[in-house]
């Protein structure tokens, strides 16, 4: 890899090893390459969608004649990025970190472009859905229900377009009038199982909080473990509605282990050790829990299945969404 000066920056074998190595430099250079060029493209403050198209990719050239350096180009990739006045237009080193970034700025976007029906939904709730709402781990209940109403959004965005990723004005516009037309109903029912599954969270914590015995601490705090993997401050659009609907069964699952630890430890110890094998796995493929944003598939299917794992061992009557073994998360781990 050389630079403008065709001065070698790196060198090795392995492409992906070198990219990792020099993307800071990498964004750095687009960064300034763009600050030379003074794009229009680049903008702060948007709040909504005022433009044709946002291009794929921008080149810009370097060097040439009378410059004294070899020409060169570098090709720089148009994002949006939510900031806290409005969304930018940003241009960044790489494919990936686009993709990475975008969805992100069209969802802020559409939260702009639609009337929020939050105001309405907190006034029709129903005095058991208030109470278990109130009890989140939210900082507030303002905080749940926005991040209730992202979660709506990513639905439709996602379901309109492959990896959220919107280029033009017209698919925008499109994606905003179906969010306008739907986002009313799926807050109201993703309010209600977000009210169901915290219920089911404090049925675990009780059950987990009504067991003392020594003997059984080992399991109790695998119990806490997984817990605070699935509800913590921001879980409603970090798991997707899609997954969220898995939620209440999962905890069902832990409350029901726990009040039948005391019949059986040892056999509870058998199974949770074949559960932290898949997770050992898991995490020395890159995952963690709760997931990160933007994480690859691979690794959200797998996080997944070793819920569905637990499930198939701890309360098989419940049943799990597909079939799961530690061999099968290896699988998907694998690619």
């Amino acid at each position: 890899v050389v630079d403008e000066r065709s001065r070698v920056v790196a060198a090795g074998k392995d492409l992906l090893e070198l990219q990792r190595t020099l993307a800071p430099k990498v964004r750095e250079s687009v960064a300034k390459a763009s600050v030379r060029r003074r794009d229009p493209l680049e903008r702060v403050g948007l709040t909504t969608w005022d433009f044709d198209e946002l291009p794929r990719f921008v080149d810009t050239e370097q060097g040439g004649r009378g410059t004294g350096m070899p020409r060169s180009v570098i090709r720089g990739y148009p994002t949006l990025a939510p900031e806290k006045e409005g969304v930018a237009i940003r241009v960044v080193g790489t494919q990936d970190e686009q993709e990475r970034t975008l969805p992100d700025g069209v969802r802020a976007l559409l939260l702009n472009g639609v009337p929020s029906p939050v105001g309405y939904v907190q006034q029709h709730l129903t005095g058991a859905e208030k109470l278990a709402l109130a009890a989140s781990p939210y900082a507030s209940t303002k905080a749940l229900f926005e991040d209730c109403l992202a979660a709506v959004v990513d639905a439709v965005l996602f379901d309109a377009t492959p990896g959220g990723l919107v280029f033009t004005r017209a698919e925008f516009e499109a994606i905003r009038d179906r969010v306008s037309a739907e986002v009313m109903d799926a807050l109201f029912d993703t309010v209600s199982l977000v009210a169901r599954i915290l219920t089911e969270q404090r049925a675990a914590d009780k059950a987990i909080s009504g067991t003392s015995s020594m003997a059984l601490l080992g399991a109790l705090s695998d119990a806490k473990t997984q817990l605070a993997g699935l509800i913590f401050p921001g879980f409603v659009s970090r798991t997707g509605l899609a997954q969220l609907r898995n939620l209440p069964r999962y905890l069902q699952a832990l409350t029901w282990r726990i009040q039948r630890l005391p019949d059986n430890p040892g056999r509870d110890r058998v199974w949770m050790t074949e559960v932290q094998t898949a997770t050992a796995r898991f995490t020395d493929a890159g995952g963690v829990i709760p997931l990160p944003p933007h994480a690859k598939p691979s690794l959200v299917h797998a996080r997944w299945m070793l819920e569905e794992l637990r499930v198939s061992l701890f309360a098989q009557q419940l049943g799990t969404a597909e079939t799961v073994s530690l061999q099968r998360i290896q699988k998907v781990l694998n690619g």
